[in-house]
């Protein structure tokens, strides 16, 4: 049997998680499946993406999340 696993983003930090209900990150439980885009930081501190995103946890970030 072979399991699917649904990603969801937090619609506040914008954090893609699987199979959760409540973000890691923020601890908020606005999470949603409709979302666009995908990008993967892997030093914050060092890219201009995650400044503009706002992120300073490495991670895998939606670009847009409705």
């Amino acid at each position: 049997m072979i399991y699917i696993t649904k990603e969801k983003a937090c619609k506040t930090c914008h954090l893609i998680t699987k199979n959760e209900n409540l973000c890691p990150k923020c601890k908020t439980h606005t999470l949603s499946d409709d979302y666009h885009g995908e990008v993967i930081i892997f030093k914050p501190q060092m890219s201009k993406i995650a400044e503009y995103l706002k992120v300073g946890v490495p991670g895998k970030y939606a670009l847009r999340v409705r």
